[in-house]
């Protein structure tokens, strides 16, 4: 049976860009796994997860772009599961970034930090599990059988989850991006540079990810999503000796 694509132009913008992120973000985190046992750099291997589950945080959207392309019609989501595909991902983004952020910046009481993170990113998993269709924003194509856009997505602010989110990204702004900066300027030579990357990173992923939450689909998400993949390499730049 013959397949007929009617995606409009910002339909295919989302999808390939989508697909571009999830695609360079393994591609990046297995380099960053290769380069961190060349090194001997621990830290590289968790940047490497953490590259791999940021770029899955767009998998939802890259498997509803795949079935447009494949069958003609959008994923079904009557149970919320084009958000769980990629939201499921941010938890690990969370408590991995963390780990690497007290690793650098805290000599004790690292673990009590971290345990607080792994607590609430769990209890946001648990949330969006039990009741994806209310944590979720979904915005539909006209004709989900002949899409001319793919299933368009967001938490939803103003639910539990919505809440628990912000909480984290805010709290991942002020410990890793204003951490990472009050070190630089603590520091000379190479360590200010190293701590500065380290700060625009964490910042570039928070900023970039807060703007793909609230953008509708359009040619804003190209730059929006390259920056949200330039974040990894700021990190990997900062935490690379030399």
């Amino acid at each position: 049976m013959e397949v007929k694509i009617v995606l409009n132009t910002f339909g295919w913008i989302d999808g390939i860009t989508s697909s571009f992120v999830v695609i360079f973000g393994i591609i990046f985190g297995s380099f960053f796994i290769y380069r961190a046992k060349k090194l001997n750099a621990k830290l590289l291997i968790y940047l490497g997860a953490a590259s791999m589950f940021a770029g899955l945080m767009f998998l939802g959207v890259f498997l509803d772009f795949l079935s447009v392309l494949l069958v003609g019609q959008n994923l079904p989501n009557d149970h919320g599961l084009v958000g769980l595909l990629s939201y499921v991902w941010y938890a690990p983004v969370i408590i991995v970034s963390i780990y690497i952020g007290v690793e650098l910046l805290l000599e004790k009481n690292n673990w009590l930090i971290l345990s607080i993170f792994i607590i609430l990113s769990i209890l946001f998993e648990v949330i969006i599990f039990l009741n994806p269709l209310d944590s979720f924003n979904f915005v539909y194509p006209v004709n989900m059988e002949s899409p001319e856009v793919l299933i368009d997505y967001n938490i939803n602010l103003y639910s539990v989850a919505g809440i628990l989110m912000a909480i984290l990204l805010f709290s991942l702004v002020f410990f890793l991006g204003i951490g990472f900066l009050r070190k630089a300027w603590q520091s000379s030579g190479t360590m200010r540079k190293k701590f500065l990357l380290l700060s625009l990173g964490s910042f570039s992923f928070c900023i970039f990810g807060l703007f793909e939450g609230v953008t509708v689909p359009g040619i804003a998400i190209v730059f929006i999503r390259i920056g949200y993949l330039s974040s990894f390499w700021l990190f990997y730049f900062g935490l690379i000796r030399g």
